[in-house]
């Protein structure tokens, strides 16, 4: 009976192909797994590269929003600065009209101040007379002797103009207005209309001394 098998050559052909046909459906098996693997690293590679795009956009978004915010808070406390800065200017300025307000109630001080601003005012008229105006309120500190020492504040004394002062109904707020005999030339010496003069020139003092103190 094995010499029949031995000797059977369909019977080793058909063995031959079942062993073949084995051989090729483990290596088609083998085949389709490695496959299955790459496209399942494909895969994974595909996944984390959209998740790595997702994160650079998010981060990116996120950082845009801090920027932004950052900007805004800056801007907002530069704003907040400024406001403090210019209500402490404002303030400052209102403590220096008090200051003036309260510098009137002082004859004496007053009396000088007066006298040095008509002789400022004088001075920027020039011309061989000038009229001094004053308010009503100085009548009592404007007299002969003042006059003469406004003239003895002008270089070349002797020399100088003659004075025609003048009251003006009301108060001026303190300090003179120099005119010109025809009143084309005038110089307002008072104290509100000098502050508004000196005012950039103070203000910028103020605001660098704010700044120090800041520092």
């Amino acid at each position: 009976m094995t010499e029949e098998n031995n000797l059977d050559p369909e019977g080793a052909i058909v063995e031959r192909i079942l062993g073949d046909a084995d051989a090729e459906a483990a290596r088609l098996i083998a085949n389709a797994g490695r496959a299955a693997e790459a496209e399942g690293l494909k895969t994974q590679r595909e996944i984390e590269k959209i998740e790595a795009d997702i994160r650079t956009g998010w981060d990116a978004k996120v950082e845009k929003i801090r920027m932004r915010e950052v900007s805004t808070a800056r801007i907002e406390s530069r704003r907040i600065l400024l406001n403090a800065r210019e209500e402490a200017v404002s303030r400052m300025f209102g403590e220096i009209e008090e200051g003036l307000g309260h510098l009137r109630e002082n004859p004496g001080r007053y009396r000088e101040s007066l006298c040095r601003l008509a002789a400022e005012a004088a001075a920027a008229i020039g011309g061989e007379e000038v009229v001094l105006r004053f308010g009503e309120r100085d009548g009592g500190l404007v007299d002969d002797a003042f006059v003469d020492e406004v003239k003895a504040r002008l270089e070349g004394a002797a020399a100088g103009p003659r004075f025609r002062v003048e009251f003006e109904s009301g108060d001026n707020g303190g300090g003179c207005v120099a005119t010109s005999p025809d009143g084309r030339i005038v110089f307002d010496n008072t104290y509100g209309r000098r502050l508004e003069r000196l005012r950039p020139e103070l203000r910028a003092t103020i605001v660098s001394e704010l700044e120090k103190s800041n520092e």
